[in-house]
Parts: C-alpha cells; structure tokens; sequence
C-alpha cells in the first residue's frame, strides 16, 4: 500500500474505473472525482448528459474475497427490502452483476456501484450527544434484523472475535509492532489482552448478543437530509458481538471527556428501538478497549494512510496504553468487590469466592451448593427475631427494613397462635370440607373487586404466577407474555420465561416480549402514554412473530425494576391496549398487596383498575408458605374443563388460619393507615434528605414501599451501584436491613413492617444519614 496518496496512484486507480464506466451505461463525457482514499477509494460519477450521479467503490487488494463483497450486498438490499432504513441501492451493471474488476499493474482490484444518496454527515459539536442517541437507534434496528434475517447460503463476512483481532493471524496486524511501544508499555498491554480474553470468552457469542453488524457506525457513514436518514459504507460488515457497534462508533474518541455522555446517549437510542440488558451495557467498556486495542494494531500496519498520520502514531500508542492501565484498574476494582449486581438474587448477595468461609457459611454450601443465596459477603447467622428486629448469634440486634414475609413483625403473637392451635386440631389437604379455610377465602374476597369470585390457594408466588399464566393463555387463545425488563415473577419453569431478572444467560424465548419499566427517565412526562405506547409496540412484535398476546403481566408497584407507582392511574392505558388485543391483565400483587401501599389495599386499586386476574404471596402468612390467584369464574371453569387443578398443600387448614390471622390483625389494628401515614412520613423525610445529599437521586414508591436512587457524587443521576453496596454494608453496620433493586442495582429497596413505629422510621432514617 506504498504511496497510497501518491498522484500516479490515485490517476492508475481514476483510468481503472473509467474502463469500467461503460458496464453501467455512462456516457463518455462523464466525470470521475475522487471523495476518498484509505484502503478503499470512492469515486463520484456524474454523467451530466444522463442526469444521472452514482458512487463507485475501489476495494483494497487481498482483503475482501468476491463472495465477501457479494455477501454486504445481500445484506445491504435486505435492509433496503424490509425497509428497515434508508441506505443506497447497489447499482447492478448491464449484465447483471455487481462486483467489476480492473487490473491495477498486476493487481486485482474489485469495483462496486452505489446509488448517490443525497445529504450531509450529523453535526459533530454541540449536538454530538444527539448524534450518538441517532447512531444507537439506529443500531438497534440493525441488529434487530440480522437476528431475524436468515443467512443465504452463501453469505460470507469477516469474523471479529479475540482470535481474529489479537490471535496467530490477526486481520488488522499485531498491536506489538506498535510505534513508541517500550517493554513496560507492551506488559501493560499483553495484561489487558488477558483480561479481555477471559472477559470475552465469560460474556460468549450466543445468537443473542453475537451476529452480523456494520462494525463501522459512525457519524460520519451517517447521512442526513432534512428528515430523512441514511447509512452507508458497510464494507466492514462481519460477525461481532452487537455491542462492539458502540465500540467503533467512538473511534478515536475514546479519550475524549464526552465518552460517558456519548455512551449513555447511545443507549438511550438504542433502548428507544430494543431493549438492552444489563450484562450487555457492562461489557460496553470492555468493548471499547477491545476496539482501541484493534484499532493500535491498524494503525501500526497502516502507517502510510491519512488515518494513521491524524492519529499520531506514538502518541495514539501512548493514549492506548493510558486507557488500559484506566481500564485494568477498574478491573482489578471490581475483582476485589465483595458483590455481584447484575441479577435480582445477585444484589446484596454473598459471592463463594475462593478461600476459606466460616464453618456455617461452608455447610450451607456444603448442602445448597451453587443453588445457596445469602445476603452480605460475611453472611449473617440468625437467631430470634421478634416484631421488626432480628437476633444474630453474636448479639447484635437488627432493624428489619427489607423484609415483605412477616408483613405484621416477625414471630407476631396472634399469627403463632392461630397456626398453633390450628395444627394442633387438624391439617389436611382441600379435598375435605374445613370451614377454616372457606371461612378464610370469604375474608380474603372482601377486599377483591367482585368480578374476581373464585380463589386458587397455592404455595408460592411462582405457583400462583404460574397458573395465572396458563388461564391467561386458556382465556385468550394467545401464548404472548408482556413484562418489563427487570422483572421478576418466581422461578417455576414457565414463570422464569416472564423473569428477566434472573435470567443470566441465553435471552428470553419469542412468546415473551419486555419494554422499559415506566420510569420517568425513559418516558418523560408522559408515563401513561409511553407505556402504553410500548405495551401497543409489543403487542405488535408478537404479531409480527406469529404470536397472539395472552397477558401483560405486572408487578403493580415494580419492584424489581426499582419501584414504580407514579402517576396514580398510570397503568389504566397500558391495560386498556392489551385489552384491546384480545389479553388479559395479570396483577401480581405478591409484592404490593396486604395494605402496604397504604392508600389501597392492593396495587391494582392504586391506578383504579379491575385484573382480569390477581396473585399473591409472601406476606400472606406472614412466614408460613401460602399463595393465591383470583380470577373470575369462567376463566378457571374453561380452564379446569381442559385440564383441572389440584395442590396438594395450598389452602390447607394451617395456610387459612394464618392468613386469617394476617387480615384480621391488618384491619383490627388498622395498619393500612399506619402504611399511609408512616410511608408519608418517610418519604418526606427522606426527599428532604435528598436534597442535602451528594448520592441521593429519586425517592420513590407508596406507602411502605419506597425505593431510593443513589446516583455519582458529581452527576446523582448516573447509577452508582458502588455506592449502593457502600450504603447496604455500611447500614449493617448500623444495624440496618435493607436491599437493592433496579436495573442496575443501584434503588435501595425498604419494605418496613406494616406495624412501622416513629421510633423505628428515625432509627432507619439516623442511620441512612450518616451513608449519604
């Protein structure tokens, strides 16, 4: 590639492509002007007398086979076909064909046509941001279709993975021919080449996040023209994980102090058009070094090339190593940390790391294996507990601020007694007639919208969600699930479906469609309607699979997605379009019922709606295991005609004592007034506290269900889970309980007890003080 810019060759390269100019119909006064020149040249072709302008690309020797080149045409008139965005028409000549060929003194050199596509490269000043929300959007389209686009047969592109780019045959050269690069600077990198391998190879390349991608985004291969937008240059196609988009997208930009903003910008484009899980926002940053680290390689085997020269050579090897010492330092940070937060189970959760536990610690794992789940990294060993506090077996004594089991207090002395008494007399199963239990679920359907007059006592939320989504689908005729994307539902088979929390590999299966939880930062003003409109937007998806809707299926204060209850009323449009569909609407009520959110009894009441179906859980004993699903009586009757329910231990006598215990005490002690005015209380004192503090962002939620954003010292609105898992330990400390939620682990999450006193609130409040 010697004298790439040099004259002759550029003038050797112009008499090639006016040999060719006549296979596509040219006239001979046509012009031929060059645009660009670095390993490919693209020329511009105007034939005045024709009123007809078209560009002409010039591969590089020995790069892209013919069936390469044909291969990014294929996909280029799919994107054109399916009309998923606008890009220019590969332009076939006479006989048909659409790869030419000259003879470059002894070289082979490959010839394709564009249609001219009108239009100017986005702004790169002030509005760069808004650029980047552009170029993730657009993204996201991309990779939509590849997933969904089945390959031809012959479609052939380059693969990036670690092998390719840093193995025994790079594409783009070693990085250790690097210039300016000493023996220090070299170890530094072959360290980050370690991390990255190991990294890489624990994310995978399963089809849902490794596929064809334009490798190539940026603004620049972008073309605006009033509203319209247009991509070109697709000549680096190939086979990569669809994050590594963002990667060349930021390009040489990767030390620029816009880098976080462009990729929070970036994102947000992209979750306009799909959603983005957790795990694939984390690996961004390691896809960035991957990238610097290809791109030093290129520029060390390119050095004749414009590019190369702009970059600086030594000095783009000194910002390569700059950011990999950056990098391995975060790295090494997060190796040392104490917790993972990238799944519901995982936030707040002992880590089994190598070495030495204390004795209770290895036979829990001993016993549970991978399947043990404690909360803190040195795991707390209970002994007692009564009312709001817990007993640990060193004496320390723990305010319970997390726990939605025992919702009236642990070990409380009416729900003890009831269950006493009743095993004591009789437990058995539903097929005899005990009047604790019918007696129990007349109690249980007075605070349920009348429609909903038969009641299905199981075990578990997971058993409740379960059913409630198999008379869903029996009711409807469709199989189509619609949930947020950080929900979480149980952990039967088919409820995990619905539980994109949890899931830690693979994606979820084409029958379950997730949109963003209704959150102000997603929706803006207008929660209502953005949520909905994503609810019409899924509904639509199934279709386009092939699938009718069944349900939406909500956690009616989102929980898991970091809390949601504002505006009131919100849900009634999402409702409404999925109604509208031919679904059903699934209240998940295992979280917010029981009087908690204070103004209601249910979460369902709060937004004015009737379920078409409701399940509930955990605080229903108050600790002893018993579930529930409502639902009206012609969906369970057409459901049982087909197959019938029994469980063998939901709704035994034990089960109904105690949850009559649990609603009388609720309404004898008027403790849904005492969710209202405590849960008022706190969160007054803590928007309060907000105010003085660095790291609190939002404080959310109803009742005794509030969440808390902790942001960055320097930007609160930027996720800090770091600081998060500070707060957590540091409220141990204090003996405080509390957990995380949220799509980044980074909401805490306090579920106080309904029987909440002052003394308790200030106690919590003192010491949540002292973190933020």
């Amino acid at each position: 590639m010697a004298g790439l810019y040099n004259s002759l060759f550029v003038q050797g390269l112009t008499r090639g492509v006016k040999s060719l100019l006549p296979q596509w119909g040219v006239s001979d006064k046509a012009t031929i002007s060059l645009l660009t020149v670095s390993e490919n040249a693209t020329f511009l072709i105007k034939d005045e007398q024709r009123d007809n302008q078209f560009i002409i690309r010039v591969h590089r020797p020995d790069y892209h086979s013919k069936n390469e080149i044909l291969s990014e045409l294929m996909w280029i008139q799919s994107l054109r076909q399916q009309q998923v965005l606008n890009t220019p028409e590969p332009l076939a000549m006479e006989d048909g064909s659409l790869v030419a060929e000259f003879d470059d003194d002894g070289t082979a050199r490959y010839v394709v046509a564009f249609e001219f596509l009108p239009g100017q490269q986005p702004s790169e000043d002030e509005s760069l941001i808004e650029g980047f929300e552009l170029l993730g959007a657009t993204s996201a389209k991309l990779h939509l279709h590849a997933k969904q686009w089945r390959l031809p047969d012959t479609f052939q592109r380059k693969k990036w993975n670690f092998d390719s780019a840093f193995g025994r045959q790079p594409l783009w050269g070693d990085w250790r021919e690097a210039l300016g690069l000493d023996e220090q600077g070299k170890n530094v990198l072959e360290r980050l080449c370690e991390v990255l391998e190991s990294k890489l190879a624990d994310y995978g390349e399963g089809p849902e996040r490794f596929g064809l991608v334009h490798a190539d985004l940026r603004l620049a291969n972008l073309l605006a023209d009033g509203h319209d937008l247009g991509v070109i240059d697709f000549d680096d196609c190939g086979f990569s994980w669809f994050m590594y988009d963002f990667a060349s997208a930021v390009s040489f930009l990767e030390l620029s102090p816009l880098l976080p903003e462009l990729e929070r910008a970036w994102i947000r484009g992209y979750k306009s058009v799909s959603p983005l899980s957790e795990e694939d926002e984390a690996m961004i940053s390691t896809f960035v070094m991957f990238r610097r680290l290809l791109l030093t390689a290129w520029v060390a085997s390119h050095p004749e090339t414009e590019t190369a020269a702009e970059a600086g050579f030594d000095k783009y090897t000194a910002g390569t190593i700059e950011l990999a010492k950056r990098y391995l330092d975060e790295h090494e940070e997060q190796e040392k940390l104490p917790l993972n937060e990238k799944r519901i189970l995982d936030m707040n959760a002992f880590e089994a790391k190598p070495g030495k536990h204390n004795k209770n610690v290895e036979r829990r794992l001993d016993n549970l294996g991978a399947a043990s789940v404690l909360f803190y990294q040195n795991p707390i060993e209970m002994v007692s507990a009564q009312g709001a506090w817990m007993h640990a077996a060193d004496g320390k004594r723990y305010l319970d601020f997390y726990n939605n089991v025992p919702c009236l207090g642990h070990c409380h002395p009416r729900v003890v007694a009831a269950v006493s008494k009743q095993i004591a007399t009789l437990n058995v199963h539903t097929r005899y007639l005990v009047s604790v239990v019918d007696d129990y679920l007349e109690s249980l359907k007075a605070t349920l919208p009348d429609s909903l007059s038969n009641v299905v006592m199981t075990c578990s939320g997971s058993e409740a969600n379960d059913l409630a989504m198999r008379l869903a689908e029996n009711a409807s005729g469709g199989t189509g699930f619609i949930v947020t994307e950080d929900a979480y539902h149980g952990n039967t088979s088919l409820v995990t479906t619905v539980s994109p929390s949890i899931i830690k590999q693979g994606s979820l299966p084409d029958n379950v469609v997730a949109i963003p939880a209704p959150s102000s930062a997603i929706y803006g003003d207008d929660i209502a309607g953005g949520f909905a409109a994503k609810v019409a937007e899924a509904v639509e998806t199934l279709e386009q699979r092939g699938i009718k809707v069944a349900a939406l299926l909500v956690d009616t204060i989102f929980s898991s997605d970091g809390i949601y209850s504002e505006p009131r009323g919100f849900l009634k449009q999402a409702v409404n379009k999925v109604r509208d569909a031919g679904g059903v609407f699934i209240a998940d009520e295992v979280q917010p019922g029981f009087a908690r959110m204070g103004e209601t009894f249910w979460g369902f009441d709060f937004h004015g709606l009737t379920p078409d179906i409701v399940t509930m859980g955990k605080p229903m004993g108050n600790g002893f295991p018993m579930a529930a699903v409502a639902t009206r009586p012609d969906y369970l009757e057409s459901f049982c005609a087909d197959v019938g329910y029994f469980n063998t231990f939901g709704g035994n006598p034990v089960a109904a004592a105690a949850g009559q215990a649990v609603l009388d005490t609720i309404q004898q002690d008027n403790l849904q007034e005492n969710a209202r005015k405590m849960g008022a209380y706190l969160k007054q004192q803590l928007q309060f506290m907000a105010k003085q503090s660095s790291f609190i962002a939002d404080v959310r939620g109803q009742g005794l269900f509030l969440g808390i954003d902790i942001g960055e010292r320097d930007n609160k609105h930027i996720p800090d889970p770091g600081k998060t898992r500070q707060i957590i330990n540091g409220l141990k400390h204090a003996g405080v309980l509390i957990g995380a939620a949220g799509k980044y682990g980074a909401t805490l999450k306090l579920r106080p007890l309904l029987t909440l006193t002052r003394y308790e609130a200030d106690f919590f409040l003192d010491a949540l003080s002292k973190q933020v």
